[in-house]
């Protein structure tokens, strides 16, 4: 070959190498006027050249999905012609999928986890990436002034008054906190408190201490002693005398004193005086819970000078709804017996409370827990999905909210029907039902609370959901159609009334003329499916909400309109920190049960978030277009809902007192009769209880084999004895398919398994699983190659466990003249309750016995 010849070939592999490259950077030095001619400014805004580049690298399969032993996806570049592509991998080191591909919290799966659709489309905000300025680090405050700051919290029933921790505070005195007797004392702010132990005759002596550090409180014990002393789960006693122990005390973490049979538990509240700020380090401090929504406002403000930015929420409120949720998680977490339940003991759950202005939509707090990772458990701190609950302020997702949804779904329907206010009939037994009016709704059935006859506001005060699904049947009528023939109920008749006419026949609906029986799920509806009911479009207007299968922004970003005098795009960052929009999906109803009667008792698509449950119930209650913010306004809406039937209003809201009076938020309006509100404040509620999808089951085990099959570490399949073996011989029995794993070599199959002896047991019983166990069998899940290799093995789908979640919406308002005049709408909605009663109720308790929420009621909040 020519000298030319082999001139020529060099640069042709150069440019083909740096190809990729070239383009990067031609993306990048283009960038600025694209973002002009898109209309957007090149200081801000989403890195979606990239986007679209990795997501179609993602549809082209080549990524590739591996999971390691604690069940964690990794992502990869395909093994094979692809992986080894020096072009793609040019690529892969000169942007940001170097660094993307090591972090799988970026990614967007398929739904079984086995193929990369696509990358987060907010994984990469850029913030002033070509003009060179630096973030945002102006102060982010609350509506009235900074927040208290830290305090130590005894935790009782009533809460004892806190202890306020602060770095100009008195030293300890002699015994602070004394056990046996839970004695808490101290005067005005602290920075120290010494923890006392009275032993038998002996004069009390000193064992540890709380101590402020800067900003950090930190639990000291100087000496071993019988008295048990717990930060969270961990026993931070020392373990011989002279050794002095100091362990952090993190915010919402819990200070456990225990000795015989005397407990006192002492949390730690508050933290950061403001939502954010900057230190003088440089470094963002943040309000617990409140990270995830500064942070997208700090995105929006790059380039902006750093004057103090105040939102709408209330330092005050904000910790009583933080303190109140924590609380009352922790009493979720110790009502769990781990025999009854498939879930670790202790493990975290979703939980959030939205607190709201209810005459102004204002937002006033939004609590979240866990709020840290020392409140998840060791399994999930290994989990993607459990990273992610800390990660996250659940106020702003959609979550399952059970029967809280039957209000505002009555209201609709009621308004779009006037004479379905009228409908009784019998609440039917306590357990499972699956006749309504005569209707088959099919296999499975429907939970109900028995009652006799039921009218309208019994329904709502005692959630019954026999008048619900009939309630949602019925509603699917068309009002003004000609009568059609009356159709007999099958044996037993049930009585029910309309209008004052008792009736013993089964609904003429439409829906079901083109059916001639119910499926083993109920009625499904034949052509068109599309084919909905008229009162979703009155629901529509009425709460701003999107009834049908959604479009639009996936973000309610209005919530933050006049934050920076323009209204905010879909496409901005402010989408992460505002609301997901609901999507009811109304308009695409395939099947009666689960899509529309399992909306109407919360279940299916009815999923919303707790500032927009809030929003919906503060209509309800005041009759004004009420709209949620996080922006001060300084006036409450004046215009009036929508509404065709404005009577039935005063239906639905004496349905949602009586919840307060004798159903199923009894006790709490026992509680707040005792709290010190006048007779002008009125309370209007409603509960729910739903089934919540837990954690997946954990299977190492299976996992691992997988991934032995995958990497090819001598996995074949035995047609003697019809099993899998690891080398020559089969295993006997699973303690040598255990020591065969043990044995694999770490260089071979780029999977390490030595000294991981409990993880191999389990691998060893997952071969055992797949065995025929007789000779020239073959197995059923998989197919061994010709040479008997086993590449490829089957995960099993497990089941996650159904939850019980509780939630409820309490709106208490001070009226003059019959009209609103100020109050707060309170949204608890706890994905787990466990062995708690009625946990969702003693947290809005809790909010609205607080000073602070006294103070909003009566007009002195900020």
């Amino acid at each position: 070959m020519s000298k030319r010849l082999k001139r020529s070939a060099g640069w042709a592999r150069v440019a083909a190498v740096a190809a990729p490259l070239v383009a990067i950077v031609a993306l990048v030095a283009g960038a600025p006027a694209m973002l002009a001619a898109l209309g957007r400014p090149s200081g801000q805004g989403l890195a979606s050249g990239y986007d679209h580049l990795i997501d179609a690298i993602a549809q082209r399969q080549w990524l590739a999905v591996r999971y390691d032993s604690n069940g964690e996806p990794q992502i990869a570049l395909r093994d094979g012609p692809v992986g080894d592509d020096r072009r793609l991998r040019a690529f892969v080191n000169a942007s940001y999928l170097r660094t993307d591909l090591q972090d799988p919290t970026l990614w967007r799966l398929s739904d079984d986890g086995r193929w990369v659709e696509g990358i987060d489309p907010y994984a990469h905000h850029i913030d002033r990436p070509f003009s060179g300025g630096g973030a945002w680090d102006g102060p982010i405050l609350f509506r009235g002034g900074p927040a208290p700051g830290l305090r130590l919290q005894p935790m009782g029933d009533p809460s004892p008054a806190p202890i306020p921790l602060e770095p100009q505070g008195a030293d300890a005195a002699a015994c602070d906190i004394l056990m046996p007797t839970r004695r808490v004392g101290a005067s005005g702010p602290r920075r120290a408190l010494s923890i006392c132990l009275k032993d038998g005759d002996a004069p009390p002596h000193a064992v540890g201490s709380v101590i402020l550090i800067g900003d950090q409180a930190v639990v000291r014990v100087q000496t071993p002693t019988i008295l048990e002393i717990r930060v969270g789960a961990r026993d931070v006693r020392p373990r011989a005398n002279g050794d002095v122990t100091l362990t952090p005390l993190p915010q919402g973490e819990t200070l456990t004193l225990r000795t015989g049979q005397s407990v006192l538990r002492l949390r730690l509240d508050g933290g950061a005086a403001d939502i954010a700020r900057s230190e003088r380090s440089g470094a963002r401090t943040y309000f617990p819970a409140l990270q995830p929504l500064a942070q997208p406002l700090e995105r929006v403000m790059a380039g902006r000078p750093p004057t103090p930015l105040r939102l709408s929420l209330d330092a005050r409120l904000q910790q009583a709804a933080q303190g109140a949720l924590s609380a009352g998680a922790a009493t979720v977490r110790a009502g769990l017996s781990p025999r009854e339940t498939n879930q670790e003991a202790g493990d975290a759950f979703k939980a959030a409370v939205t607190v709201m202005d209810t005459t102004s939509g204002q937002v006033l707090a939004v609590a979240s827990w866990p709020l840290a990772e020392t409140d998840l458990t060791a399994a999930q701190r290994r989990t993607r999905r459990g990273r992610n609950l800390v990660a996250q302020n659940h106020n702003f997702e959609r979550l399952p909210v059970g029967s809280m949804a039957k209000a505002p779904f009555s209201l609709a329907i009621l308004d779009a029907d006037p004479a379905l206010a009228t409908l009784k009939m019998q609440g039917g037994a306590t357990g499972r039902i699956r006749t309504v009016l005569g209707m088959d709704l099919g296999k499975g059935g429907f939970d109900n609370h028995g009652l006799d006859v039921v009218d309208f506001p019994t329904f709502l005060e005692q959630s019954n959901n026999r008048y619900a699904l009939a309630l949602m049947m019925l509603a699917y009528r068309a009002p003004g159609a000609p009568l059609q023939p009356v159709r007999v109920q099958p044996s037993p008749v049930e009585t029910w009334s309309l209008e004052g006419r008792s009736r013993t026949d089964t609904p003429p609906l439409p829906v079901f003329g083109e059916a001639t029986a119910p499926g083993p799920f109920g009625w499904v509806l034949r052509p068109p499916p599309g084919r909905g009911p008229a009162w979703p479009d009155r629901l529509a207007r009425l709460f701003d909400i999107d009834a049908g299968q959604g479009g639009g922004c996936h973000y309610d970003v209005a919530v933050w309109r006049g934050l920076t005098g323009a209204a905010p795009s879909c496409a901005s960052p402010l989408a992460g920190a505002s609301p997901e929009r609901e999507r009811l999906g109304f308009d695409a109803i395939a099947s009666f049960r689960n899509d529309y009667l399992m909306a109407g008792l919360g279940g299916s698509r009815s999923t919303w978030s707790a500032i927009k449950m809030a929003e919906v119930y503060s209509r309800i209650v005041t009759g004004r277009q009420v709209r949620a913010r996080f922006t001060p306004t300084a006036s409450p809406p004046t215009v009036d809902l929508p509404m065709r039937s404005p009577h039935m209003r005063a239906t639905v809201l004496d349905g949602l007192s009586r919840v307060v009076k004798s159903g199923t938020a009894a006790w709490l309006g026992r509680e707040f009769a005792g709290m010190g509100y006048g007779p002008e404040v009125a309370l209007f509620a409603k509960t729910g209880t739903m089934k919540v999808a837990g954690e997946v089951p954990s299977e190492p085990g299976a996992v691992l084999l997988a991934q032995l099959a995958l990497s090819d570490c001598g996995l074949r399949w035995d047609a003697e004895t019809g099993g899998l073996k690891f080398g020559f011989v089969a295993p006997r029995n699973q303690a040598e398919a255990a020591w065969q794993i043990l044995d694999l070599k770490e260089t071979r199959c780029r999977v390490r398994v030595a000294g991981r002896r409990d993880l191999a047991q389990q691998a060893a019983a997952e071969m055992q699983r797949f065995a025929c166990a007789y000779r020239n069998c073959r197995p059923a899940d998989f197919e061994p190659e010709p040479d008997g290799r086993v590449v490829s093995l089957p995960l099993r789908t497990a089941e996650p466990p159904l939850l019980d979640g509780h939630a409820i919406a309490v709106v208490a308002v001070r009226q003059a003249d019959g009209r609103p005049v100020r109050g707060l709408t309170i949204v608890v909605n706890l994905q787990d309750k466990r062995q708690a009663e009625s946990p969702a109720l003693a947290i809005a308790a809790s909010i609205l016995r607080s000073p602070a929420a006294h103070a909003w009621i009566a007009g002195g909040g900020a």
